[in-house]
């Protein structure tokens, strides 16, 4: 009760206040006008005119003689226009502004009765040497989207242009060394990112392959890591805000056509055993569209529409034993998976489909509508609707060691429906206002392609123990989400002299239905293929409801997200900006999960019934230090804290496993029968008595969302013909994140009543747990532990300025470290704190993070060559080399007794020898000079000889990328043209095709390469067959096995499979007809 009435208190607040503030969506100009002898020419009148759309927009000039005109929509050419009675009228034209600029110009007016002097009017060289500027961020301009290499059109392909972001369409953004679902991902200020959770790209529709909005429809993008003004919040990873194109007084428009396919991908970047390169199967990825934008009513009524689609196929590229041309080999023959296919289809009548080359297919269509009205002078309205729909093929994964029948297909459907309504405000030459409402629509389903069957896997059926899955895959059969997000925006500014005072409020609804129930079909493991067929499985796992005459129970829930700030930014100096900021957000959850009476049997201070309600304040400081007063060096940084959320995911698992609602099973060895028929699983028989059927989610009561703390400091200087080179350090420190415990696991007592340990020192844990009632009893809470660091060396040259104005450039090198104690990269909590490999899973130490890449060379650069009359050729180059990402080395096998489910994939760190003589292990099946040559291959590891790795110690190979576009432009008729397009991607691997390959740990290293096998006893010395002696008693038993290439030698580049298409040369050819 106590929450709801102060929900509805804050409720009541918000909407006083108006609503919801998170991007900046606009840009200003400002500036002084005085008179010949400097002083302020109070009552001037400032105009600034868009001249491509005639939108006007104008204020009075104040005391100190200072003026801002704000609520600019970015992009140009503006003009700016100055009267005053007695004065000379000025101007200053081709004024192009990037969202969140602050353009600064002075005017000096001459009075009209004297001999007219030399005209004063003095600007802001580019947006990087601009006082708006505080903490970390990179703009990426209309010149760079159209001129830069791009295939996937994705919005992370012109996100890793900023040198602290890397990127890639199916991973999405990790800015700042932090996870993507920490990043909140804007269109014109509306979130766009998908609050559950789910895909990796941070986007709706990523789970289907397909990007949020269409590239055509964006105009420029503005990436943000420590921006201190207090209107930008809701991350701690970074800001991704894209602003969309918008109708001008002329129609303007385009027809496009982008495609590839098997004929221009090059060979297979692997020789096959014959020693040949292979060519790309069948393969496809064609992109179509237009825009058109133009006035209803012109300087004043405009529109702008882009259609586009997407139509994608990709086989998977994984061969059987004896295959040629293949990057790996599922090292099993024809003939057994064929059997396997027979049983099925004769004992149980399912069939699971094909083990033959299997294609993927991706399709999506993007629809974008926007209407922009000037109300007058001082108001301009825009209404914009953003709608996607796309449908791609999954779960069909084949690799060395896991191969799936065709029916484990399943087809991921998605549709987004985005509606805004923006309406900018002047008032009284001395306020402004931003009023924003966004309605947001995401429905995402799984439809499985086979009839309805048990999730099937069979174990060890190749010489490697290689695993076969069939039937309708486990997180598939029943897994639907609806999501449902109302925004309110409103900022309102005030201008006061040399003070620029912000308040607002920002609020966000958020509702949720989520169906998930992994194996509600059942799952079940066979340890053999005569297993299988005898109906004898080794492990049963089924998800069921509880609810009487409700089979699929949903976790329904909503929250609401309340902040509010106030922020002033004071221009002490003609030259020093100062902002001063405090934010403060609030989340409130007006329904709880029921309440489990047998879990505070147990557990006395945990209920599932209860949630958190986290409150975050955000003090903010930044600067902008212009050290010479002309914008040729810039001294700039700020401190402050930035809160964000968790996915919505982490906590609809509480919602879904309270254990009044849904039962869960998980044995092993049951003694049951294979049950064929999904909808008559055994849920309660003898046998598994007693038998634990349910898994508990827990969100620590006091939970604080996450937060980190920013200190930024950088210097700006321009440099000779239009150059401008920066050094920029960063330092985030965690203040919160999320860690995931198992309170059902206890540590196993020693008979001395000391916690059980292994002889390298981890602790042991029982295998009987706190309640026998429960598989796990999982609880999110707090961690204050990890810290990002970064050195960033940019140098950057803008088109339209210096020497070149036609060429654009950017260098940069960063050098940086994470550290934390979990990457969380797993959208169940299950997940989350089985697969973070730790010394102690319960208590995670602080470790490298996966998202550190400790080095980055990043440069892109584009240039246009004009001739004739209308003929243009373009340039545009972007290279990326970056150290490989980290992993770390974990033993197959439980060590540690805390019953991780995967067979093979476990959290337990390896630990690595002394030497022969070690007191710790002994090496069992294995040769010592083999494993002294493994550890040689890793400088980390020589240094952690005698411990316990550590945590993502070890890092995959460098990795360099080279993308290539030229543009050729034709004019025709009546100032149109056409353009023609080459993206080439990977042009490294064109040059040699030894070049250019991405490499990445295969999971031979992470599942097989050391395997734990108990400690020695007395038993075990007494059998002279084991090759024990006295001095191993009590040591742990360790079976290693080096990676060895075709020929069977030890190779360290056997430790890293290549990935297939990526490190092959693509081509993409694009045309366009431009009106």
């Amino acid at each position: 009760m106590k929450r709801i009435i102060k929900f509805a208190f804050l409720l009541l607040f918000a909407v006083t206040y108006f609503s919801l503030s998170q991007g900046i969506t606009t840009s200003s100009i400002s500036g002084t006008v005085v008179d010949v002898d400097g002083k302020p020419l109070v009552g001037a009148t400032v105009k600034a005119t868009h001249l491509p759309s005639g939108t006007v927009a104008g204020v009075m000039v104040k005391g100190k003689g200072n003026f801002t005109i704000p609520g600019l929509r970015p992009g140009g050419p503006y003009k700016v226009e100055v009267t005053m009675v007695g004065f000379k009228p000025e101007s200053k034209e081709d004024i192009y502004l990037t969202v969140g600029q602050e353009f600064s110009l002075r005017f000096v007016l001459q009075p009209k009765d004297i001999q007219t002097r030399e005209i004063q009017v003095i600007s802001d060289r580019n947006d990087i040497i601009s006082s708006n500027r505080t903490g970390a961020s990179q703009t990426v301009t209309e010149v760079e989207i159209a001129t830069l290499p791009t295939i996937a059109r994705s919005i992370h392909d012109y996100s890793r242009l900023s040198p602290l972001v890397i990127s890639s369409t199916s991973e999405g953004s990790n800015v700042g060394a932090r996870n993507s679902k920490y990043n909140n991902i804007q269109v014109d200020g509306a979130a766009l990112g998908d609050a559950f959770g789910l895909p990796t790209s941070g986007t709706p529709g990523g789970q289907a392959g397909a990007e949020p909005i269409s590239l055509d429809a964006i105009e420029e993008f503005q990436v943000s890591i420590a921006p201190f003004d207090v209107r930008q919040g809701m991350f701690t990873g970074g800001l991704i805000n894209a602003i969309t194109r918008s109708g001008t007084n002329k129609l303007r428009g385009s027809v496009y056509f982008y495609g590839r396919n098997q004929n221009f991908v090059g060979k297979s970047p692997i020789p096959d055993a014959n020693g040949v390169r292979q060519p790309y199967p069948d393969f496809s990825d064609y992109f179509i569209g237009g825009r058109v934008g133009g006035p209803i009513i012109s300087n004043k009524l405009f529109y702008f529409v882009n259609v586009e689609t997407k139509n994608r196929k990709d086989p998977q590229r994984v061969g059987l034993a004896g295959d040629q041309g293949y990057p790996f080999n599922f090292n099993v023959p024809r003939d057994t998976l064929e059997k396997i296919r027979q049983i099925a289809i004769t004992k149980y009548g399912y069939d699971p489909g094909s083990y033959d080359l299997y294609t993927r297919k991706t399709e999506d269509i993007k629809l974008f509508l926007r209407a922009d009205y000037n109300i007058n002078q001082n108001n301009r309205l825009t209404l914009r609707h953003n709608f996607v729909k796309a449908n791609q093929g999954n779960a069909v994964t084949r690799s060395q060691f896991a191969f799936s029948f065709s029916g484990q297909e399943y087809i991921f459907n998605s549709m987004q429906n985005q509606t805004v309504l923006q309406l900018n405000s002047i008032f009284a030459s001395n306020m402004a206002n931003e009023l924003r409402l966004v309605y947001t629509a995401i429905r995402d389903k799984r439809d499985p392609v086979s009839k309805p069957f048990p999730s099937v896997a069979i174990y060890d059926i190749g010489p490697k123990g290689e695993d076969v899955y069939l039937g309708v895959e486990r997180f598939s059969q029943a897994n639907v989400l609806d999501q449902d997000i109302i925004e309110l925006t409103d900022n309102f500014t005030y201008f006061f002299g040399d003070h620029t005072f912000t308040i607002g409020t920002s609020n966000q609804y958020v509702a949720f239905n989520n169906l998930f129930l992994q194996d509600y079909f059942g799952n079940y493991g066979f340890n053999s293929i005569a297993d299988f067929e005898a109906g004898k499985p080794s492990q049963y796992q089924l998800s069921y409801s509880l609810l009487p005459g409700e089979p699929q129970p949903r976790a329904k829930f909503k929250y609401f997200q309340l902040g509010f700030y106030a922020q002033d930014e004071w221009k002490v100096l003609s030259n020093l900006k100062l902002t001063f900021g405090l934010r403060a957000d609030m989340f409130a959850f007006p329904e709880n999960p029921p309440q489990n009476d047998s879990l505070t049997k147990y557990f006395p201070d945990l209920r599932t019934d209860e949630l958190p309600t986290p409150i975050a304040f955000s003090p903010r400081i930044g600067f902008n230090w212009d050290v010479f007063k002309d914008k040729t060096l810039q001294v700039r940084g700020g401190i402050g804290s930035f809160s964000g959320k968790t996915p919505g995911v982490w906590i609809s698992n509480q919602f879904s496993n309270t254990g009044t609602d849904i039962g869960r099973i998980d044995v092993r060895n049951p003694k049951i029968t294979f049950e064929p028929d999904p909808f008559k699983q055994i849920t309660k028989v003898d046998s598994l008595t007693p038998i634990r059927t349910t898994e508990i989610n827990i969100t620590d009561k006091n939970l604080k969302m996450p937060q980190v703390l920013r200190f930024n400091l950088a210097v700006d200087k321009e440099l000779p013909y239009g150059f401008i080179g920066t050094i920029e350090f960063l330092y985030g420190k965690t203040l919160y994140d999320m860690v995931y415990k198992n309170l059902n696991r206890q540590i196993l007592k020693a008979s001395n009543g000391q916690d059980s340990t292994l002889p390298d020192g981890r602790p042991v844990y029982s295998r009987f747990d706190v309640s026998p009632l429960f598989t796990n009893v999982l609880l999110m809470t707090n961690t204050t532990k990890g810290y990002q660091t970064s050195i960033t060396f940019q140098i950057q040259k803008q088109s339209g300025k210096g020497i070149l104005p036609d060429l654009s450039f950017n260098f940069a090198y960063t050098w940086s470290r994470a550290k934390d104690v979990n990457s969380l990269t797993s959208s169940r909590a299950i997940s989350n704190w089985q697969y973070n490999r730790a010394i102690d899973p319960n208590n995670p130490e602080l470790g490298t993070s996966l998202f550190e890449i400790p080095h980055r060379i990043l440069a892109n650069l584009s240039y246009r060559f004009n001739y004739g009359n209308g003929f243009s050729t373009s340039f545009g180059i972007f290279y990326e080399g970056r150290s490989g990402a980290p992993f770390s080395l974990a033993y197959s096998n439980d060590a540690n007794g805390d019953r991780t489910p995967d067979r093979r994939a476990t959290n337990d760190l390896v630990y690595i020898p002394l030497d022969t003589l070690d007191p710790v292990m002994v090496l069992k099946n294995g040769n010592w000079n083999e494993l002294n040559e493994f550890i040689s291959w890793f400088p980390s590891l020589e240094d952690q000889r005698g411990k316990i790795s550590e945590r993502n110690s070890l890092r995959q190979p460098w990795y360099n990328q080279l993308d290539l576009r030229i543009t050729q432009e034709f004019p025709t008729l009546r100032g149109q043209s056409l353009q023609i397009y080459v993206d080439i991607l990977n042009v490294l691997n064109l040059i040699n095709s030894d070049w250019g390959h991405l490499k990445y740990v295969s999971s031979a290293v992470y599942d097989r390469a050391f395997t734990y096998n108990g400690i020695v006893t007395q038993e075990l010395i007494d059998d002279p067959n084991n090759g024990f002696t006295q001095s191993d008693l009590g040591k742990m038993i360790v079976t290693f096995s080096i990676p060895k290439d075709s020929q069977g030698k030890p190779s360290k580049d056997a430790m890293f499979n290549t990935s297939d298409l990526v490190s092959r040369w693509q081509i993409q050819f694009g045309i366009r007809y431009s009106f």
